[in-house]
């Protein structure tokens, strides 16, 4: 089941956000994060800007977030970032084709008209997703990350929600 993120909900988003952050490599923050300094960003996705997590049974294994894409710049307010994590054990087995095709349905229907998504060159699993769900790389920032001495691109990728 996927539903949207309550607060109940966040001390399992931040413990599989903190697992990702320890296998390193798949998002540019390096520390593991509190539960407190995640609710900020929590109450920022309230609306258009929106978290859903994937429940299996009683345990939340994923979620995926729309954000806002430079925030408080207007022009962009028919474009969001997508991010989606999931945690270890559930990798590879599909859940994270249905988060993401949740979060691109919920984007077209909140009136976004393109997501992007920032992924670091490292995660080519990642990459590789969302090509399959019509992604195109727009871009990358040469060697913007560094990651336990080693410097990876940053690959910005953009779908667009409606045909122009």
């Amino acid at each position: 089941m996927i539903r949207r993120a309550t607060l109940a909900d966040l001390e399992n988003i931040t413990a599989i956000y903190n697992e990702v952050i320890l296998e390193g490599g798949f998002t540019g923050d390096l520390k593991p994060l509190s539960v407190e300094s995640r609710r900020a960003w929590f109450f920022d996705h309230q609306d258009r800007y929106s978290i859903f997590v994937k429940c299996l049974g009683n345990s939340l294994i994923g979620y995926a977030s729309l954000s806002p894409y430079r925030n408080g710049r207007n022009a962009f307010i028919e474009t969001c970032e997508i991010s989606y994590f999931l945690a270890s054990q559930h990798r590879g087995l599909g859940f994270g084709k249905e988060l993401i095709g949740h979060a691109i349905d919920r984007a077209g229907h909140s009136g976004f008209r393109l997501i992007v998504a920032m992924i670091l060159q490292c995660n080519q699993r990642s990459i590789d997703l969302l090509l399959e769900f019509g992604f195109s790389i727009s871009g990358r920032f040469s060697k913007a990350a560094k990651i336990n001495g080693e410097y990876f691109d940053h690959v910005f990728l953009s779908c667009r929600t409606t045909p122009d």
